[in-house]
């Protein structure tokens, strides 16, 4: 199985929501699946660097190369970074082959740099489960996971189960 990175930018907020629904419903696409935010490798990884103008790419540097340690060896990262900074960003995705960017909508760091394309887009108004089938859809696409069969959304499965029921299905 090979692995991947799904990295969440944009709103905070709405960000840690989104990687839980996401570690879950890939479930089974790669050997493991880990949420790492920006917040935990600061801690972890940054705790005794200076607080510079660039600390916060120093972070995202280090999270991104966590990443992708993780995914060349079969396991799938959620990361999560609201860096405003594209160019840091654009880094991540050249160093990580197996990367998917998307960008969750809603309220932006100051000065934040959106991507030009990113593979999905996460609004306000998408609830988690299509935001999982979107970024499932376009690991798919991209060759990073396998096809999925199609997955029921609550509503659909309980209309299918009424529905054979009716036909004496029971």
């Amino acid at each position: 199985m090979n692995g991947y990175v799904v990295w969440l930018t944009g709103d905070r907020v709405r960000m840690d929501a989104l990687a839980e629904a996401l570690r879950t419903g890939l479930a089974g696409t790669a050997r493991t699946i880990d949420v790492f935010t920006a917040e935990m490798v600061e801690d972890k990884l940054c705790a005794h660097e200076a607080r510079s103008a660039d600390f916060r790419d120093v972070v995202v540097r280090r999270l991104a190369w966590l990443c992708r340690v993780l995914a060349r060896n079969g396991g799938a990262a959620v990361a999560v970074a609201a860096s405003p900074r594209r160019a840091v960003r654009d880094e991540a995705h050249r160093d990580i082959d197996r990367f998917l960017e998307v960008l969750v909508h809603g309220t932006m760091p100051d000065g934040y740099e959106p991507p030009p394309e990113p593979a999905v887009e996460a609004r306000a108004s998408d609830s988690s489960f299509a935001v999982v089938e979107a970024v499932r859809r376009a690991l798919a696409e991209r060759g990073l996971v396998a096809q999925a069969p199609r997955v029921y959304t609550p509503e659909e499965e309980a209309r299918v189960r009424e529905r054979l029921e009716r036909l004496g299905y029971g």
